[in-house]
């Protein structure tokens, strides 16, 4: 009799292990499957968030005594111009979109240049700029996956194009 009660506590322990490994494995296949979608939906707003990011910050530093932000246009494409005076002269920061990717040019005031001749910063699908009146800079960046972000600034050193 006593050789019973052991092989169904034996049994007993057994079944509670399968049950436990079985749980584990469920919970491992659903947490892999919620880790991609997030891992997804990261990548597929990537690009527009980073852009809108990126321009934020970059208005923020120029948006100062020493600085000025204003949109203009190069080559038929809104661009946002941020402008410094550095030791007494001026120097402009381009920020625009060409061939898929969004572009910055640093030169002298004045200074001709091609749009192909920026830097690329990140891909993006498109780039628009819209100044409103009181000082309010309106951003809006397509990806790469076409959604888009965009964001108002409100801007202390404003300048009419």
């Amino acid at each position: 009799m006593r050789r019973y009660i052991h092989s169904v506590d034996a049994f007993f322990a057994l079944i509670l292990f399968c049950v436990f490994a079985v749980s584990m494995l469920l919970i491992l296949l659903t947490s892999a499957g919620v880790y991609q979608q997030i891992r997804n939906a990261g990548e597929h707003h990537y690009s527009e968030n980073t852009c809108i990011n990126y321009l934020t910050m970059k208005v923020r530093h120029f948006d100062d005594a020493n600085g000025a932000v204003y949109v203009g246009e190069i080559d038929g494409q809104d661009a946002l111009f941020l402008s410094e005076t550095i030791d007494g002269d001026v120097y402009v920061t381009a920020v625009y979109y060409h061939d898929g990717y969004i572009r910055e040019f640093f030169s002298n005031e004045g200074y001709e240049f091609e749009p192909g001749d920026g830097l690329e910063i990140i891909e993006a699908g498109d780039l628009n700029f819209y100044a409103q009146p009181g000082g309010i800079l309106y951003i809006s960046c397509t990806g790469v996956g076409g959604t888009s972000a965009d964001v108002y600034l409100s801007l202390r050193n404003w300048r009419a194009a």
